[in-house]
């Protein structure tokens, strides 16, 4: 007898491996780096109200736990800095 084992969706796995979800703080430290300082209170601020477009898309996972994906965090950081050349 053979046991199927049903694969995993690709969005499961990504919610489970936990090196693309940063905290708040860990947030605001990576977009520091990539040039867009912010800090964690600010990215707090501009989550309330439905995030309200003015901040990066994030996950809430309860009430006190959010949490950001490396990639929407580059994502917002590239619509956000402007080159002056």
């Amino acid at each position: 007898m053979t046991i199927a084992i049903a694969s995993q969706s690709p969005r499961a796995q990504q919610i489970k491996s936990g090196d693309d979800w940063l905290s708040r703080k860990e947030a605001a430290n990576y977009l520091a780096t990539l040039g867009c300082p912010i800090s964690a209170k600010a990215l707090a601020k501009r989550a309330s109200n439905n995030n309200a477009g003015k901040g990066p898309s994030f996950t809430r996972f309860s009430w006190k736990c959010v949490k950001y994906l490396r990639r929407d965090l580059d994502l917002w950081a590239a619509r956000e800095i402007i080159r002056v050349e």
